[in-house]
C-alpha cells in the first residue's frame, strides 16, 4: 500500500489544546506524587525525580507527534532554558529529532511559484526533497540559463501565522505543569525566545546574513560560505 503524502496540521486550536491537556495531565501528576510523597512521609527525591522524567518524556512524545513549529520550540527551549527548565524536562526536550517526512510536491510547488513569480520558470526543479526538518525542506534546482546548480529551502506553508500561538501552547503548559515559575526573569527569557523563534522563519534576514557573511571571508583560503 503506498504511503499517504504528508500533510501538515493547519488548525492552532485544536494543536493548541493537545498540548494545554498534555501540560494538564502532567502538572496533575506530579502534584498527586508529590503529595503522596509527603503522606508516605518519604524524602522521595530520587523516586520524585525519575517521575519527573517520565512526565517530561510523556510531554515531549506529544510534541514530537505536532510536529512542525513544536518540534523547533521545544529544541530551542532545549539549548536556551537550562535556567528556567527543569534538567528532567530540558534533557527529554534534547530528543526532539528535526528529521521529518517532506510535504509532497503539489503542496511545495505553490509556495515556491508565489515566491519566485516569473522566475519559477527560469529554473529546473527536483520535486523530490533532498532534506526536510521541522520547519522547512529543501530542493535542489537548477538554472536553466546558466545550468548553474542552487538549493531552495521552503518554509512549509502556513507556519507565520501559527507561530506565535504555537509558542503560546507551550509556555502555557509549562505553567499548567508547573515547570516554570512566573517572574521578571521568565517573561525576559520567553520575550528572547519568541523572537529567536521568528528569525527562524525570516529566510530574507537569513539570506541577508549569509551573504554579509561571504563577504567577510571573501579573502581567507580555506573559508567558504
Amino acid at each position: 500500500m503506498a504511503k499517504k503524502p504528508r500533510s501538515l496540521k493547519r488548525s492552532a486550536i485544536p494543536r493548541g489544546l493537545s498540548v494545554s491537556l498534555a501540560g494538564i495531565r502532567a502538572g496533575g501528576a506530579l502534584a498527586m506524587d508529590s503529595a503522596m510523597q509527603k503522606l508516605r512521609g518519604r524524602g522521595g527525591a530520587g523516586e520524585e525525580s525519575e517521575f519527573a522524567r517520565r512526565e517530561a518524556r510523556r510531554f515531549v512524545a506529544e510534541l514530537g507527534k505536532l510536529k512542525g513549529t513544536y518540534v523547533k520550540i521545544g529544541q530551542m527551549m532545549a539549548l536556551m532554558g537550562e535556567h528556567f527548565l527543569p534538567p528532567a524536562l530540558a534533557e527529554a526536550m534534547h530528543d526532539l529529532g528535526d528529521q521529518t517526512q517532506p510535504l509532497p510536491w503539489e503542496s511545495v510547488a505553490p509556495v515556491l511559484r508565489a515566491s519566485l513569480g516569473e522566475r519559477f520558470a527560469e529554473l529546473e526543479i527536483e520535486r523530490e526533497a533532498l532534506a526536510a526538518a521541522s520547519l522547512a525542506q529543501v530542493h535542489v534546482a537548477r538554472i536553466r540559463a546558466s545550468g548553474e546548480k542552487i538549493c531552495l529551502k521552503v518554509q512549509y506553508p502556513g507556519l507565520a501565522e501559527v507561530i506565535d500561538s504555537d509558542f503560546d501552547a507551550v509556555v502555557r503548559m509549562l505553567v499548567l505543569a508547573r515547570w516554570v515559575q512566573a517572574g521578571r526573569d521568565l517573561d525576559d527569557w520567553l520575550e528572547s525566545m519568541r523572537h529567536h523563534l521568528h528569525n527562524e522563519i525570516d529566510y530574507r534576514r537569513e539570506a541577508t546574513l549569509t551573504l554579509r557573511m561571504a563577504e567577510l571571508v571573501a579573502g581567507v583560503r580555506d573559508g567558504a560560505v
